[in-house]
Order: structure tokens, then C-alpha cells, then sequence
């Protein structure tokens, strides 16, 4: 039996109601008790054996279905384990913070993620961390209705599996930890600087992380242009390339490049008392981080590198979906999207680069980029998308840049003209999550 419906009938007590060959195929047909599971709620309940209940439907008392808070409308995988028959996958997707954001026309958009729902079964859930319930350990949320590709409100317990889209603070994370056990992603958010410290340690990836610093005084600046002429300083915790800026030493001071409203910005100070203050002024301490410049390659003297979207699939191994390189505006110091960058698939009908070229990038960048996710998963998290910014430089080598774990923006393959690959991305996120839920 792939799939089945569940129906309900009147009883006081918890019972579960099949036909006598789906209680054989499912190895269960000398049962007389069950547990019978929904998330991470369990009730024993009588094992009934009816001819007259269809092969493809499991009926459930309506007191077994209140107390596992179980809707009747999706359509649910069975999995038998021991005693305990479990319906799902049962997934749980925290898209935010308040409930009050997550409105009707945000939850058609929603939808995207549910564009494979014939081969991902079970219950859906999208809800907000306001409506949890750490005490009943409940949720309120929207479920998803296949036949009618709509959602419906209801109370539902925690999930077996779930994605968040936000962050979560230690009592929050616990709680979750806790009832579901590691079975929520990704679990871990990590800074610029965290993944600097993991990777810069690991001897395999020796020569591929730029050397960094975090940006105390000024003095962490001048030391990497004495060393380096260059300097990049980023936020720890910045995205999308905002407030980056391009230090350099040169003949007439110190220069600094950065984008800002989308336009290219050119600051000079001759004196290095002047960009010491400009430093401390514009940068703080210990907000930022300064880092080795990389000659990367360039397409049209607009710099260039690659962002290797990698998730883990329905049998928990990571897979590379894609390769997408990015190229700055003209004397930009940064390549991406949101920064006016232009975005392909590599060795696409509108990449710069194309044949053999190509086909050699995207082998180096896709196995560099499954190595550095075994090596998150060596560093003990539960992570299921990434997107792994790549550089490489005029000689081949590659560098890693950065690795976007809070939720990374798939809409960049609609930036590279590919919306079937975009889908794919939505999609593969709950194949994960079903994996995790046990399906």
C-alpha cells in the first residue's frame, strides 16, 4: 500500500480499522493492540480487522484521531516498526516568527514547496514560532489539502521532522531538541567567522580558505595590506554582499571601494591617521571581519565566482543541484544579485563560459563543494541546504568564500533563467525533511 486515506467513525475507545489484506501486507495481521503514532504523539488503540473497509483506507475512531490531533484529507504513508504504526511523513515548516505574517496570499506562495506533493505524501504544516506551544507541545498552523491544493487551520501536534526559516534561541532550539529529537534543520546557524575557524583548521581544505581576521582596531587592516595590498572587510554576519568594502594601499593613500544604493563607491584618505578614523568610524570593532584578498577570474573585467547549491536528498546524501556563477556590474567589487550582479548556469546557454572550460569548473567546483559539506556534517550538524560561495582564482585554485545556511535564496536560478531548477530546490527541501521523518 503507497498511500492511504484515513476516515473516521464514532467509538469511545481508540481503535484503527483495516481490511484484512492491508493488515497483511503491513505485518500486522495477528495484531490485537498498536500504538499508533502522528508526529511525536503515540496512543495505544484496538486493532480491528473489517472486510468491509476499503484496502486503501485506514479508519481511525474519532477519539483516536482528536487525541493525535490527526487530519483526515491528506494522503499518508503507513510505516509499521515494532507495535507502533505510524502515519506521515509529518513535516513542519516555521516560516516565522509571527502568525500574523504568515497570510493567505503568503501561503499560496507557499505552495511552490508542495510542487511534488505526489511523491512526498503526508501532512504539511506552515506555522509560525508564536503559535508553538512548548508546554502542550502543540502547534497552530496550516495544513496543506491535496485535494484541493488549499490549506486548512487547525491545532496539530509537533511534527515528526521540520524546516525553520528563522532563527531560534537556545530555550527554543532545546524545546524542539528535546521532542523531536535532531530531527529539525538546519539546526545550527553559523557566522562568517565560525565556518573561518572550522574550515581553517581542517588540513584537507589547506590553501582554499582565505586567511581572515576579525576587525579589532584599524592596525588588523594595515597588517593585511602589508601583507596582502588588498583587503576585503565583510560583516560577520552580513548577507548578499551588503557593506563589503575593498581596501588597498596605493600611491596616493588608502582606497576604499564598497556598492552602496547601486552605485560604485570611491573613498580616499592619504594619511593613514585619516583611514585609521575612517576605519574605526565606519566599521567598529568586532562587528566585521578582514580578509585575504583572491585574484578570481573575470568575465569582461567583472570579477567572478560561483555559488554550488548543494541539499541532501530523500536518502539523506548531499547531491550538488546546480552551479550558478556570478558576475559583478563593471568595477564592482562584489558579484552578487542583489548587488546588480548577473547570475548563470555554468556551461548554460547564457554562461560566459562554455565546452570544455565548463565542463572541467563544474566537476572541481562540485566536488569541492560536496567536501565541504561532509565536513558540516563531520562537525556534527544537521544541515540539508546550503549555498557555498566559491571563488577561483587565475590559477585554478579554489577558494572558499562563504557558506549560506540560514535559509538560502533559491530565487537566484530564476535570476539564471531556470525555474525548473528552481522548483527542484523548493521541492527538495521537503524530500529531506521526509527523510528525516522516517519515510
Amino acid at each position: 500500500m503507497k498511500t492511504c486515506k484515513i476516515k473516521t467513525s464514532e467509538s469511545k475507545k481508540n481503535t484503527v480499522e483495516l481490511h484484512p489484506d492491508t493488515a497483511a501486507a503491513l505485518g500486522i495481521a495477528t495484531f490485537k493492540k498498536a500504538v499508533v503514532k502522528f508526529g511525536i504523539l503515540r496512543h495505544f488503540a484496538d486493532v480491528v480487522l473489517n472486510g468491509e473497509v476499503a484496502e486503501t483506507e485506514l479508519i481511525l475512531s474519532t477519539k483516536l484521531a482528536s487525541n493525535l490531533h490527526i487530519p483526515d484529507f491528506p494522503d499518508y504513508e503507513v510505516k509499521v516498526s515494532g507495535n507502533e504504526i505510524e502515519f506521515g511523513p509529518f513535516i513542519g515548516m516555521l516560516m516565522s516568527s509571527e502568525d500574523k505574517r504568515l497570510t493567505w496570499s503568503l501561503l499560496e506562495r507557499m505552495k511552490v514547496y508542495l510542487s511534488d506533493y505526489e511523491n512526498l505524501h503526508g501532512a504539511v504544516v506552515f506555522f509560525a514560532l508564536d503559535k508553538a506551544d512548548d508546554v502542550g507541545r502543540l502547534i497552530e498552523g496550516y495544513c496543506y489539502r491535496p485535494d484541493t491544493k488549499t490549506f486548512e487551520k487547525g491545532i496539530f501536534p509537533f511534527p515528526a521532522s521540520m524546516y525553520r526559516s528563522i532563527g531560534l534561541s537556545d530555550r527554543w532550539k532545546n524545546c524542539f531538541l528535546t521532542a523531536m529529537g535532531d530531527r529539525f534543520f538546519n539546526s545550527h546557524y553559523f557566522s562568517k567567522w565560525e565556518m573561518y575557524q572550522w574550515y581553517s583548521a581542517n588540513p584537507a581544505f589547506a590553501g582554499h580558505v582565505p586567511f581572515t581576521n576579525i576587525l579589532r582596531t584599524a592596525d588588523d587592516v594595515f597588517e593585511m595590506l602589508e601583507r596582502y595590498g588588498k583587503a576585503f572587510i565583510k560583516p560577520i554576519s552580513g548577507l548578499g554582499g551588503h557593506g563589503i568594502t575593498q581596501a588597498a594601499a596605493t600611491e596616493n593613500g588608502y582606497e576604499f571601494k564598497y556598492r552602496e544604493k547601486g552605485e560604485n563607491i570611491r573613498a580616499l584618505k592619504a594619511a593613514k591617521e585619516e583611514a585609521a578614523e575612517y576605519i574605526k568610524i565606519r566599521f567598529g570593532s568586532g562587528r566585521c571581519l578582514v580578509q585575504q584578498p583572491i585574484d578570481l577570474i573575470k568575465v569582461n573585467d567583472c570579477v567572478i565566482d560561483f555559488r554550488c547549491i548543494a541539499q541532501k536528498n530523500r536518502f539523506g546524501k548531499w547531491v550538488c543541484m546546480a552551479v550558478i556563477g556570478r558576475y559583478g556590474k563593471k568595477g564592482s567589487i562584489v558579484s552578487n544579485i542583489s548587488s546588480g550582479g548577473t547570475a548563470f548556469i555554468l556551461g548554460g546557454p547564457d554562461s560566459p563560459l562554455q565546452g570544455a572550460q565548463a565542463a572541467h569548473l563544474f566537476r572541481e567546483i562540485s566536488a569541492f563543494a560536496m567536501k565541504v559539506c561532509s565536513a558540516l556534517d563531520e562537525y556534527g550538524l544537521n544541515i540539508g541546504t546550503v549555498g557555498i560561495d566559491i571563488g577561483v582564482d587565475k590559477n585554478g585554485g579554489l577558494w572558499l568564500i562563504e557558506i549560506n545556511n540560514r535559509d538560502p535564496d533559491p530565487t537566484i536560478a530564476l535570476d539564471a533563467n531556470d525555474r525548473d531548477l528552481y522548483l527542484r530546490l523548493k521541492t527538495g527541501i521537503l524530500a529531506y525533511a521526509k527523510f528525516l521523518a522516517g519515510f
